[in-house]
């Protein structure tokens, strides 16, 4: 039920003319890790755009940040054959997500970047421009290299100072934690808040530059996302402030919500819905229980807004009961409305009564027709197994339009919800490809095979859960290979053996998942 804007003969002349330009979407990532790379890039490809990104050598990676001015320099020579730009904010200002909380980059330097990629804008020729950028994330613990090196030490610390100050600002702090806080304050050495606030302040500083792209035109679109949060947190606090000057924008140009991980392809997907001029219909659904009134771990929303921000960022519009509705976002929640981490032992393949009763509105959905996209938000970083395994017991793994249930609740909804609206246009076999590659990452390496090979190898050997050497790397991804084979085998057959795992940051956080030919 796709609202065409084909509403006058000018309309229909553009749409004709996005059409027959349809290979030409210039896509600048926040890094190289394949979520935010291979897998986005693959996705949009296989809808087919030809989606240009830098060379390899200019992103940021595990290592190193992006090389930010001569990305800038690729982008303009590039820009005027594209219909779309879509960037990172964070890789051309600060080389990357990772650089956004390390950097050592002078504010002058980072001001003139932010304009110089506002006015982008005035060097094109009609292209739309659509940036994705982060609110700094609140980790509850964290260290080196993805953060600074005081992490280590004040992390936890750091998270509960910017939590009570939260609260403090929010006027609901009790008594007891009014001492706490004073008494952080004084615990955390001063140097290191002095750089934490010094970093936050130049980060909200250049956002708020951005917006001014928004505000003259300049951006077609902007994301903004808030990167690890928290319902009180420093982020928290700092989005909440944020918040009132984005509502003073257009909201058909900029949303706002939890998550970083989901924007490129998001956003992507919107540039294709728009260039095509279609307004798709998501109809969303929930698991029984405390449903769209749960706020995620990592996030401090609830999945009724999260869900709601996500579709129309993606150029979509969300129903409850749209009798014709192009997607159905069926959002798989706790059922108590607490999220647990995947690898908690309550992550069991029973299949309890609220699981059973979704399961069945899928079921439903599917046999009546419907394309039906699954967000797996019940835990944090990785599926429900009892879930999946019913996909596979009722046949229904490969009859969704999309599935994701990797990471955060809106890293999961977005890149999944992105995929389902791309997933009509895709060549012949690769839905069943994307839908096996998150089978494969969020169900049997997310939650399952990722913290046995913790158990089984790496903490046994005293080895480090990031910066492996390459002899480790190497031991590490052949354990990977054998145990996500004998999980995921008796459900995929030999198609599992088809598949390489590899490691591609040297840490145990994210695996590549690839076809061996491909």
């Amino acid at each position: 039920m796709k609202y065409k804007a084909f509403l006058a003969v000018g309309a229909m002349f553009l749409a004709i003319q996005a059409e027959a330009a349809k290979p030409s979407i210039i896509y600048v990532p926040m890094d190289n890790r394949p979520v935010c790379l291979d897998y986005t890039v693959q996705t949009m490809q296989a809808a087919g755009w030809d989606v240009e990104v830098p060379p390899l050598e200019l992103i940021a990676n595990a290592k190193e940040s992006a090389k930010s001015d001569e990305l800038f320099a690729w982008l303009e020579s590039r820009a005027d054959e594209s219909v779309a730009i879509v960037a990172s904010s964070d890789a051309l200002l600060y080389g990357g997500l990772v650089g956004s909380r390390t950097h050592e980059i002078p504010s002058d330097v980072l001001k003139a970047r932010a304009e110089r990629l506002i006015n982008l804008s005035s060097e094109k020729h009609g292209q739309k421009v659509m940036v994705f950028t982060t609110i700094m994330r609140s980790p509850k613990a964290s260290a080196a290299p993805v953060e600074p090196a005081y992490y280590k030490e004040w992390g936890p610390k750091i998270f509960r100072l910017g939590e009570l100050e939260d609260k403090l600002d929010a006027k609901v702090i009790k008594k007891k934690e009014t001492k706490e806080l004073a008494d952080l304050r004084q615990a955390i050495p001063r140097d290191v808040l002095n750089d934490l606030y010094a970093r936050r302040s130049t980060n909200i500083r250049m956002t708020e530059l951005l917006l001014h792209g928004v505000e003259s035109g300049d951006f077609d679109y902007m994301l903004i996302g808030r990167d690890d949060t928290a319902p009180y947190s420093q982020a928290h606090r700092e989005a909440r402030n944020m918040d009132i000057l984005v509502h003073e924008l257009p909201k058909e140009r900029i949303r706002f919500f939890s998550g970083a991980d989901q924007l490129g392809l998001l956003l992507l997907s919107r540039a294709a819905t728009r260039l095509k001029y279609e307004l798709p219909v998501i109809n969303v659904t929930y698991a029984p229980g405390t449903g769209r009134n749960t706020i995620p771990s990592y996030e401090d929303d609830t999945v009724k807004v999260s869900a709601s921000e996500h579709i129309f960022a993606a150029g979509a519009f969300p129903f409850t009961r749209a009798k014709n509705p192009d997607l159905t976002l069926a959002i798989n929640t706790p059922y108590n409305g607490k999220t647990l981490e995947a690898s908690n032992a309550a992550n069991t393949y029973e299949l309890d009564r609220p699981t059973a009763s979704f399961v069945k509105k899928i079921e439903r959905l599917v046999r009546n027709g419907k394309q039906v996209v699954i967000a797996d938000i019940k835990y944090g970083n990785g599926a429900d197994n009892a879930l999946v395994k019913a996909l596979w017991d009722k046949n229904l793994a490969h009859k969704l339009a999309a599935y994701g249930g990797w990471n955060t609740a809106g890293n999961s909804l977005g890149f999944a919800l992105a995929q389902g609206l791309l997933a009509p246009s895709f060549a012949p076999g690769m839905k069943d490809y994307f839908l096996d590659q998150r089978y494969l990452d969020d169900w049997a390496y997310q939650a399952n095979v990722r913290m046995k090979t913790y158990t089984e190898l790496i903490w046994p050997n005293y080895w480090p859960n990031s910066g492996l050497s390459a002899e480790q790397k190497s031991a590490a991804e052949d354990k990977i290979t054998n145990e996500i084979q004998a999980l995921a085998g008796p459900y995929m057959g030999d198609a599992v053996n088809e598949y390489q795992f590899t490691l591609p940051w040297d840490r145990m956080f994210e695996v590549k998942v690839a076809k061996r030919n491909m």
